[in-house]
């Protein structure tokens, strides 16, 4: 799950990142994120998406969903730290932990 959402992470940023190239230097894309489709001056022919911009709308689509599900289900099923990560060590694991006020250095009561 961890491989998941960052790998969602990086292609959602690297997605919306090559659509505010296709919007702004490419003008591929109008700013309302629809396919520029001017026909070609002198011809009635209309330019298609190819494959790489659909990839890019489809990516700026799914890799917000993919991030929020995985968020979602850590937060459901309790597992936000992941699997496996070993906790803080206590000191003393028999004892229970006590504030320091009113101690010693030695550790009895002052």
């Amino acid at each position: 799950m961890r491989l998941a959402k960052w790998l969602g992470c990086a292609a959602w940023a690297g997605s919306w990142y090559l659509m505010y190239l296709e919007v702004t230097r490419w003008r591929h894309v109008k700013p309302s994120l629809a396919f520029n489709s001017d026909p070609i001056p002198g011809t009635d022919i209309r330019p298609k998406p190819g494959l790489p911009l659909i990839l890019v709308y489809i990516t700026c689509a799914a890799a917000p969903l993919t991030v929020i599900t995985v968020l979602v289900r850590e937060r459901l099923t309790g597992r936000l730290p992941a699997r496996g990560t070993p906790k803080a060590p206590r000191a003393w694991p028999d004892k229970p932990r006590r504030s320091m006020m009113g101690t010693s250095r030695r550790g009895g009561r002052a």
